[in-house]
């Protein structure tokens, strides 16, 4: 199945099928269905950190929960192979890069991949492609293809994800 994702809209046939919609404040997100109600949000959390490793992007956990608060996925992101502070040590200029997520969904393991700043890619534990992502360039949005049968609020869910690895890699301003 082919959708598009403009301006947090995801349609199928240009036919909205969900919508993302965040808050001013805070990395939280609430995804709604095309008729307004709610399904779903989306937030970080981050674990218990030892003083010796905070900023450790392993301590923080990306959070799908239903309507009720009951989590439906969690995503646990990782360091570019490179660029992992415990075995290069921190960069001086920049963080280490975080280019992937492994994700629990349904009691399925996935792996969600940035693969470069524009595509994306969820792959099951087979290395078979679930989620493609790919930017639309110029024309703006992004083009999702599924292979798998998920629902409109899940696939919203991965791409939350997604903006969440890419705001890993930002720039940080003191």
């Amino acid at each position: 199945m082919k959708y598009i994702m403009k301006a947090g809209t995801l349609y199928f046939n240009d036919i909205v099928s969900a919508q993302i919609k965040g808050a001013f404040i805070g990395s939280g997100k609430k995804i709604y269905s095309a008729n307004g109600s709610i399904l779903m949000h989306t937030d970080i959390a981050n674990l218990e950190v030892p003083p010796n490793e905070m900023g450790n992007v392993r301590y923080r956990q990306y959070i799908l929960f239903d309507s009720s608060d009951n989590i439906c996925a969690v995503a646990n992101p990782d360091y570019a192979v490179g660029d992992d502070p415990t075995v290069v040590g921190w960069p001086l200029c920049r963080m280490p890069r975080v280019d992937h997520a492994r994700v629990i969904y349904d009691k399925n393991e996935y792996l969600l991949v940035m693969q470069n700043d524009q595509n994306y890619l969820l792959s099951d534990k087979f290395s078979k492609a679930v989620i493609q992502i790919f930017h639309r360039g110029l024309v703006g949005g992004w083009n999702i293809e599924v292979m798998n049968n998920f629902a409109p609020e899940i696939i919203c869910g991965i791409f939350v994800f997604c903006k969440y690895i890419e705001q890993e890699n930002e720039f940080l301003v003191v």
